[in-house]
């Protein structure tokens, strides 16, 4: 859990913010922005170091008030750059937006950076949340947590480093020998770093890992500080926190290794529009398969748990970045926040503790009479959030299967032969007639249905119609807030047995069942004659509900390369997963499509692009194409 701050845990001290918990400023009394561009840019020769980069990365080892990536941003699109920069940094302790407001109202140059900063900040959740601006030309990533663990589950190559921790003497965890392993993992031959301290102990470390470091000219009162360059020869070690079956291949980036999705749903575009910002040539490839993703609206309700899970990270994440989206700007409802009802006392009790072990402030989520109220949250028009997600062209085409070819990946249909290096199977539930063994995935079809309500009948009571609430509610159903002209109610979620190429019929049973939760769950009693025309679909889920997210593993290979695990559950050294080469799934994702597609995009786009990835190792795990079938395997094992 990560602890945000509020205005306790800071003392302001002639208008600059002091950590009580370190007793130590965040920047200079005398002028922070100076120092940091005295310091930082000026420490690593920028822009002269990034001017001819077509993509930059910088990371930074304490956010703080962000006032090193407001001046890196600036400086920037100051200087006419051509490429991309990624801006990586932790905190361990973020501060609320009402902190970072008053810190950055002190540079008023950094206005227009600093106000997209706050519009973009997350709540304190532990874990990894990237934020882009300017199109995707800045890319921020914030590791929120302690540092060291952290970057221990980073993978990225990293052009310059940013050493800015509270002093050395005050908070010695900001300088360890395990964040300094981390630091020489993660750097590029030649990479940089600047740091406004001169201490010994931090030159040596620096030194041992293959930086050649001297001392410079401080800021201010400070006499020196230290930069310095990573040796040539320096080669960057593997990224140990992924574990044998699960670390990625690596992969050809660039315009030249264009990629091609299969399936025009909230996945495809999602993933289409992150590479299309990262500058990845893309063809995504749509047809007449069905798609959950054409409900008529989605409700973004987070199910968080009453406890940590192994894959609490990647929930909270998506569910942050989806109601920061800029793609989803113009799709919410006019009325935000999604309020979650409880049943029972028990139920009661269990948000009062999902309330505690977030810790996020009432702009995130606080109690209502009824439960939870998330008011960043909402009801999304999802028309307007596909085509919003995605403004390319989509090639309709229906593909009846894929074939391996000696470049890549062919697929064919009707009138369609395409051939692609890098393929990624986006197409929902349509993915299982498409996917070599589709059966170690996990991936099941589920029947869905919503009902749907003119929006004109729920502004008040009347003899036939209840009032309906102005914003959305959840629990086991859920009723959207307005957005079209229409309301919807829902939803059925069972197995489907039928033809996973053509979706079900609405059927009586299923409007029944939706009836009967809005009015126990919601004391909302409406009858059927009061209902529009309802929708059926079906949706691609997994046997764990979580998405399946990465490259297709070769199973034949891997049956006989993890066969041991059948012995010995403990057993390593088999080796790094053998993969279908170029081949890759990004489905599964149930009902939760709009809530966490667009996070999971960015984690796939970036190891497609090359890029850092915007997702920590160990939660990848449990997204990975293989975990059912290693699962399955450790579970035979009898050691």
């Amino acid at each position: 859990m990560v602890k945000g701050l509020n205005t306790d845990d800071i003392n302001w001290q002639g208008g600059v913010p002091t950590a009580m918990r370190f007793d130590d400023v965040y920047y200079s009394r005398e002028n922070g922005l100076e120092e940091t561009e005295h310091v930082f840019l000026c420490g690593i020769d920028a822009p002269s170091i990034w001017r001819n980069s077509p993509h930059f990365t910088i990371a930074e080892t304490g956010f703080g008030t962000g006032l090193n990536f407001l001046a890196t941003y600036k400086r920037w699109m100051e200087s006419g750059a051509k490429g991309r920069l990624t801006f990586i940094s932790c905190e361990a302790y973020p501060m609320s937006e009402h902190l970072l407001a008053k810190a950055h109202a002190d540079f008023p140059a950094l206005r227009s950076f600093s106000k997209q900063l706050r519009a973009a900040w997350p709540p304190p959740a532990a874990g990894f949340h990237p934020r882009y601006f300017e199109g995707g030309k800045i890319q921020l990533l914030l590791l929120f947590g302690d540092a060291a663990h952290s970057y221990s589950k980073l993978s990225a190559s990293v052009d310059a480093w940013f050493l800015d921790g509270f002093s050395p003497a005050k908070n010695p965890a900001m300088w360890s020998d395990a964040l300094f392993d981390q630091i020489a993992r993660l750097s590029k031959p030649k990479a940089r770093f600047a740091t406004f301290t001169a201490a010994g102990f931090v030159k040596r470390a620096l030194e041992q890992r293959g930086f050649d470091v001297r001392k410079t000219k401080g800021y201010g009162q400070k006499r020196a500080r230290l930069v310095g360059t990573m040796n040539a020869a320096h080669r960057a070690a593997p990224a140990t926190s992924w574990s044998e079956w699960t670390a990625l291949p690596t992969v050809k980036t660039g315009h030249d290794a264009p990629v091609t999705i299969l399936g025009a749903g909230v996945a495809g575009r999602a993933l289409a529009g992150a590479l299309t910002r990262r500058g990845v040539e893309t063809a995504l490839l749509s047809g007449d398969r069905p798609s959950a993703s054409r409900v008529p609206a989605a409700v973004l309700a987070p199910g968080f748990q009453a406890g940590p899970q192994p894959t609490t990270d990647f929930v909270t994440a998506g569910f942050c970045h989806a109601s920061w989206l800029p793609a989803f700007k113009d799709a919410w409802a006019p009325m935000r926040g999604v309020e979650l009802y409880a049943s029972t006392d028990a139920d009661h009790k269990r948000y009062a503790r999902i309330l505690e072990l977030l810790g996020w402030d009432k702009n995130w989520v606080h109690k209502t009479e009824n439960g939870l109220m998330y008011p960043r949250s909402g009801s999304l028009d999802t028309h307007m959030a596909l085509n919003a997600l995605y403004r390319g062209p989509i090639e309709a085409a229906t593909i009846e299967r894929i074939e391996k070819t000696s470049a890549g990946w062919l697929l064919v249909g009707d009138g369609i032969q395409h051939e692609t290096a890098t393929l990624v199977i986006a197409a929902g539930a349509g993915a299982a007639h498409l996917l070599p063994g589709v059966e170690h995935l996990g991936l099941t079809a589920r029947a869905g249905q919503i009902e749907m309500l003119e929006a004109s009948s729920t502004t008040g009571a009347t003899d036939t119609m209840p009032a309906m609430p102005a914003h959305s509610l959840a629990a086991s159903g859920y009723i959207t807030a307005a957005t079209g002209g229409m309301q919807t109610l829902g939803s059925t979620f069972e197995n489907y047995t039928g033809d996973a190429l053509r979706d079900p019929a609405p059927s009586k049973a299923a409007t029944s069942e939706i009836l009967t939760k809005i009015k126990t769950e919601f004391f909302v009693p409406i009858k059927q004659d009061a209902l529009g025309p309802a929708w059926a679909g079906i949706r691609a889920a997994t046997t764990d509900y979580m998405p399946l997210i990465g490259p297709l593993p070769d199973w034949g290979a891997a049956a006989s390369q993890y066969a041991l695990l059948a012995k010995d559950r403990k057993i390593t050294g088999l080796g790094p997963m053998t993969y279908q080469k170029g081949l890759y799934v990004f489905a599964g994702f149930g009902s939760k499509g709009f809530q966490q597609a667009p996070y999971a995009a960015e984690y796939l786009a970036a190891h497609l692009a090359g890029d850092a990835l915007p997702m920590a190792s160990n939660v990848a795990a449990y997204l990975h194409p293989s975990r059912a079938f290693i699962r399955r395997l450790i579970k035979s094992s009898k050691a």
